[in-house]
């Protein structure tokens, strides 16, 4: 999956969830994790890696939010 898919998937669970009180809590937590994905956004040098540390893209914590969303 490409960063945007994934962002893409993120947004997606949440599409109309902005405007109801209770789902407050779910929004704040859906921008933590978009701020996790997008601080692993790749980057192109010889190969990918994540702009957030020096593994190849995906990442072990970006396969595991992969896993995760499933």
């Amino acid at each position: 999956m490409t960063h945007d898919e994934l962002m893409a998937l993120i947004d997606d669970s949440t599409n109309g969830l902005k405007h109801e009180h209770l789902f407050e809590k779910l929004l704040t937590n859906t921008k933590a994790l978009r701020a996790v994905v997008e601080f692993h956004k790749p980057y192109q040098s010889i190969t990918l890696h994540c702009q957030g540390c020096d593994w190849s893209y995906p990442c072990e914590t970006i396969q595991a939010i992969e896993k995760e969303l499933g």
